[in-house]
């Protein structure tokens, strides 16, 4: 029988494409070698029966000290109120923050997403990973990937850059929603937002028109209306308000389905504009559960969106990654729950 040849640090060196300093000081468990780098040579000494279980687990207990020594960055742009400040936005930090330090890691937030500044602050040897909230620049997406530093978005995703991402579950929750608007005898619903402000819009607008689809409900694209903001810009307001009395009267909406909390109210503050009354000229919807939003309008119909889970669930997910480089990427949807208010009201049978 052919003995076989013993397994050599110049093999491994070879293959994957390093010195054999290189492949020396990762299967030593020494620093200095990227995370990336090192975890392809563990992969094919394992692979080629170089390491056992002594060294395997040697080389483990020096990835989790080294990796003690960095921190997470929290990358959240300051656009569209996506800020510390906000009931939505600031509810996932919370969330973030709480994860982290049950895990006893360090964090920073950085609150602007230009590549430049991002380089002359953070240095990525220095990062365990990032956990985007928010609208990030295609930019700023694209220098994470050619680092190699893992990622996490929140409630967003682009189309150029494949990741990790993490959204409630927008598009299920606004058919319920819109099913029992139905339910509740409505067949005239307009929805309201800008489709092309966030995906979470888009979905939720998608999970409208397939209920109304579904039902064979007609339905009339309002232009205006799906290129309203949750804003308080005058021209916004004013989009809105133009786009609602454009509606000949006998197809007004009996209700409305708003893209966010924050629209709903300017759209409540549009009907009264208008001598229309919520709930008892035409129903109303939100989105979000936004305390901060609506505690003028306690009475809308909203959706809870597990705001700090969301936060959590990218703590998760991003140690989960560190441990999984080699597998596919994930869209994690979480559930969200219906709440019924007085903003809505049934509709007799005509």
């Amino acid at each position: 029988m052919t003995k076989k040849n013993k397994v050599t640090m110049q093999e491994i060196a070879d293959r994957v494409g390093v010195s054999k300093y290189a492949v020396s000081k990762a299967l030593s468990g020494k620093p200095g070698i990227s995370v990336v780098t090192r975890e392809k040579i563990f992969e094919l000494a394992s692979q080629l029966g170089y390491l056992n279980q002594k060294v395997i687990k040697k080389i483990q207990n020096q990835t989790t000290s080294e990796q003690s020594d960095k921190i997470v960055c929290v990358l959240i742009p300051n656009i569209r109120s996506q800020n510390k400040e906000s009931g939505y936005w600031g509810k996932i930090l919370d969330g973030i923050s709480k994860a982290l330090e049950s895990e006893g890691m360090g964090s920073i937030i950085v609150s602007d997403d230009s590549p430049k500044n991002f380089n002359l602050v953070m240095k990525p040897e220095g990062l365990l990973g990032v956990i985007g909230v928010g609208l990030i620049a295609t930019p700023m997406l694209m220098e994470l990937r050619s680092k190699a530093i893992p990622f996490i978005m929140v409630d967003h995703e682009d189309e150029m850059i494949e990741s990790d991402s993490i959204f409630m579950n927008n598009i299920d929750i606004m058919r319920k929603m819109t099913n029992f608007l139905i339910g509740k005898g409505h067949k005239r619903i307009q929805f309201i937002g800008d489709l092309r402000y966030s995906r979470s819009f888009f979905d939720r607008w998608t999970g409208f028109r397939s209920i109304m689809d579904g039902h064979d409900l007609p339905y009339l694209r309002n232009h205006a209306l799906q290129n309203v903001k949750p804003s308080l810009r005058e021209e916004n307001t004013n989009l809105l308000l133009s786009g609602l009395q454009s509606i000949p009267a006998g197809e007004f909406p009996t209700a409305i389905v708003c893209a966010n909390d924050q629209i709903a109210v300017l759209a409540h503050k549009a009907l009264a504009e208008m001598n229309l009354r919520v709930p008892e000229d035409c129903s109303l919807t939100g989105f979000d559960n936004n305390i901060d939003i609506i505690k003028d309008f306690p009475m809308l119909t909203t959706i809870n969106a597990e705001k700090e889970a969301l936060g959590i669930k990218a703590v998760d997910l991003l140690l989960w990654r560190l441990k999984n480089r080699q597998m596919p990427f994930e869209k994690i949807l979480l559930q969200s729950d219906l709440i019924v208010r007085e903003s809505i009201s049934s509709v007799a049978e005509s």
